[in-house]
């Protein structure tokens, strides 16, 4: 069954306002809330064609049948979630999607009130936020609390950190215990190795596959053997005979030249008009 209108999904976190803007985009008309986990309706037929079905928190367990009963329905529908990851795709591919932004206005609301309050990032299970954090904070204990909850890898935390602050000596310190401590012991030698401030973030730099371990097992040896293959290569029976396995950019590599593959000609068949 096709359906009639698709609906608009807010995503945002907490506090960036993705309700409020649902209701503006309800605005005066007739309107009923729902979690998606908890849709009290029965019949999608029932809901009258003015009133506008908001349906909040789509990313926790919702009820997918009934919202896609719904959809289908034509009922005027508004979403909002938090994510876009834990939204199911069925209800996501029949939605128009709009980001609520990244401003935190329950953070800008208590800086109003509170005169001491500081603004502090969303944490989450995501290395990116983390060093975003761990680089602009300037509570520290609260982070070291942060990283004792989501306990990240210790290697990925501090090989994105000597990333972005190759000349910080105190994180060759805390490597140098990674392995040595317990991991709430590490993660408070982490969050106190910087005192907060500004640093653009840096991903560490991935290692790229070794060529020649390729080549070695094309050429029938183990990955390592790269010194074999070098001595093999010397010999120019051999190199002839190995470059005809090889692609023109592994021979390159190697410094042996691939030979040219011999096309066959044709011979051109006599016709009657060349005796004439």
């Amino acid at each position: 069954m096709r359906m009639k209108k698709r609906p608009k999904i807010y995503i945002g976190k907490w506090g960036t306002g993705k309700t409020s803007k649902a209701k503006i985009e309800v605005g005066n008309r007739d309107s009923v809330y729902f979690y998606a986990n908890d849709i009290q309706i029965v019949d999608p037929y029932s809901v009258p064609k003015d009133t506008v079905v908001v349906i909040e928190e789509v990313n926790y367990k919702p009820d997918k049948d009934k919202i896609l009963e719904l959809i289908h329905a034509g009922v005027d529908l508004i979403f909002t979630s938090h994510n876009k990851k834990d939204v199911p795709k069925t209800i996501m591919n029949c939605c128009d999607v709009k980001m609520a932004g990244r401003k935190n206005y329950y953070q800008q609301k208590l800086l109003l009130y509170c005169k001491n309050n500081k603004e502090y990032k969303t944490l989450e299970a995501n290395i990116w936020e983390i060093t975003g954090v761990y680089i602009k904070t300037k509570d520290r204990a609260r982070f070291y609390r942060d990283l004792v909850n989501l306990s990240p890898p210790p290697m990925q935390l501090i090989s994105w950190a000597i990333a972005t602050f190759p000349e910080n000596e105190r994180l060759v310190v805390v490597s140098s215990y990674m392995n040595r401590v317990n991991k709430k012991y590490f993660y408070a030698l982490f969050a106190y190795s910087w005192d907060g401030g500004y640093r653009k973030i840096v991903p560490p730099q991935r290692k790229g596959d070794n060529p020649y371990n390729a080549i070695c097992v094309k050429a029938g040896l183990k990955p390592d053997e790269t010194y074999i293959l070098k001595r093999l290569i010397s010999n120019e029976a051999y190199a002839n005979s190995l470059a005809r396995r090889l692609s023109e950019a592994d021979c390159k590599l190697l410094g042996i030249k691939k030979p040219k593959r011999k096309v066959a000609r044709v011979k051109r068949k006599a016709k009657l008009e060349d005796y004439t």
